[in-house]
């Protein structure tokens, strides 16, 4: 009798661990995704009407999101991916400070492709079961 419950319980955490190790990344990737893609578009409309002081907080802080989440990301996610994203967000920022407009709205369109890679490589969804 005592074995049975040990292994209901046992049964029941595993089942447990395996859901949030589903979960857990899933939404880590989601809240950083969000914020991130906001600030783009933030970025990218100031940029578009060519104001690149007004973009420049933006990139900045992207560039900041990235390095202060890259050590939670790259628990979960490939290595290579996080640091494309960190690349292009560094280099929007270094050229917003340049006044480069062209450059910027370039690395952060590149941002947010590689963002998309990862959102539909990462995130749990019926497509990518099937």
């Amino acid at each position: 009798m005592g074995f049975t419950i040990f292994r209901t319980m046992m049964t029941v955490l595993i089942c447990c661990f395996l859901v949030m190790l589903f979960l857990l990344p899933s939404a880590i990737l989601k809240t950083f995704s969000a914020q991130a893609d906001e600030w783009i578009e933030r970025a990218e409309n100031a940029l578009l009407a060519g104001d690149t002081e007004a973009a420049a907080p933006y990139c900045a802080a992207l560039s900041e999101l990235t390095r202060d989440r890259m050590p939670v990301l790259e628990r979960f996610l490939n290595h290579a991916s996080v640091d494309s994203l960190d690349a292009c967000f560094a280099v929007a920022d270094l050229s917003v400070r340049a006044k480069d407009v062209c450059a910027a709205v370039e690395a952060l369109a590149e941002a947010r492709s590689v963002l998309e890679r990862i959102e539909g490589i990462e995130l749990f969804s019926w497509n990518n079961l099937l």
